[in-house]
């Protein structure tokens, strides 16, 4: 059977925003290979405050590496009356279904809300089964006010099959909708093509970064639960060791949907009289970080919840040295090979200082780390995909 699989997600690129939920891209890309995928990415839109929401530039339909994607409009106001996008987002999805005929065999959903209610319209009209993916524990939006936690909840138990992208969210999935039975871990791939080994210097020379620095790098949205408070309360402790006095500590991002946590990392650099050891670096470009990665001397991944990051997955195929928090995905994707870093628990401050500090002085064999790692590609990733939607 050649299955064709109509795609819906809330995330994803466009023209206009190429690192929108690339990670979703990346997986359709790689199943693209062995089944013809169709991609529909309703944007939000909201007339009056169009300058905020920012998406009149993306075009209604696009080709993104071979893969069609429409890109609808459906009304959304900023933050209130979010269960109107349980309509508004049926409506834009079904016009474009119908202007392209529905001769698809699964209905593969990238989000939860508003997603969820539609993909289960659709499955009952034409008679074709639906999943989702769950990204991230935010996906179950327990932490909104409103009715998008209860209608996540209701619409799971619908569902005809659910990837989870770690057990942990597999776990939450059932605790709240009983979805034990028809959920299967799959986490994400890494892009071999854009991370990999390159030598150290080298990278520093391109950074204009000196060769005498150690660096901890943090990869993330500044918003609180990316935990960056967490490493910069450790950073005099961890220069006190010898042979690590000159940490410093760059964090590579930008504001991100859950707010901006920036002025209160900035009053804690200067609280702990660090302000000379932090470096912040705003909106590097995805096609950058490969850069960084490698420059590094360790990367840090010190958030308080994560579904399964991709950070962490393109750090380790680039082969920098790993201390991570033990959230989320994270053990799936450090216990997948052996010697592929340090996990701490989130609160263990001298778990974190020691796993810093010893990759400082003990660093391990970078290009084997990324050649090995290598392997969790996103073929690897489609290909288990394919084996659980073709049953």
């Amino acid at each position: 059977m050649n299955l064709k699989i109509l795609a819906i997600s809330y995330l994803y690129p466009s023209s206009d925003k190429p690192n929108h939920g690339v990670f979703v891209h990346n997986r359709l890309k790689a199943m693209s290979k062995y089944t013809d995928v169709t991609v529909i990415n309703p944007v939000p839109y909201f007339p009056f405050l169009n300058a905020v929401i920012k998406n009149k530039n993306i075009l209604p339909q696009e080709t993104i590496n071979g893969i069609t994607v429409y890109h609808p409009r459906f009304l959304s106001f900023p933050k209130i009356f979010k269960f109107i996008e349980i309509f508004t987002y049926k409506w834009a999805i079904e016009k474009v279904v119908k202007e392209i005929g529905f001769e698809f065999n699964l209905i593969d959903l990238h989000w939860t809300f508003p997603d969820l209610p539609t993909g289960n319209y659709l499955s009952k009209k034409y008679k074709k089964p639906f999943n989702v993916t769950l990204r991230g524990m935010e996906a179950f939006h327990e932490q909104d006010f409103g009715i998008r936690k209860y209608v996540v909840q209701h619409y799971l138990k619908k569902a005809n099959h659910i990837i989870s992208l770690s057990q942990e969210m597999a776990d939450k999935s059932n605790q709240l909708s009983n979805t034990k039975d028809k959920t299967t871990i799959v986490r994400n791939g890494v892009d071999t093509g854009a991370f990999y080994y390159i030598d150290k210097n080298f990278c520093r020379d391109l950074l204009g970064i000196s060769k005498n620095e150690k660096i901890i790098l943090g990869v993330g949205s500044y918003i609180y639960r990316k935990g960056f408070d967490i490493v910069i309360k450790q950073i005099r402790e961890v220069q006190q060791t010898k042979g690590c006095e000159n940490v410093k500590y760059y964090i590579l991002g930008s504001a991100g949907p859950e707010g901006n946590y920036k002025k209160e990392l900035d009053a804690l650099i200067i609280k702990e009289g660090i302000a000379n050891s932090v470096v912040f670096i705003n909106s590097v470009k995805n096609n950058e970080l490969i850069h960084w990665y490698n420059a590094a001397d360790v990367f840090c991944l010190s958030s308080r919840g994560e579904g399964s990051p991709n950070v962490l997955n393109e750090a380790l195929a680039c082969g920098t040295p790993v201390v991570a928090a033990s959230v989320g995905g994270v053990s799936d994707i450090m216990n997948s090979l052996p010697n592929l870093g340090v996990m701490v628990d989130v609160g263990d401050d001298s778990g974190l200082i020691k796993g810093l500090t010893n990759q400082f002085l003990f660093p391990p064999n970078r290009e084997g780390i990324s050649k090995a790692f290598n392997v969790f590609n996103w073929d690897w990733c489609a290909q288990q995909i394919i084996e659980v939607i073709s049953e």
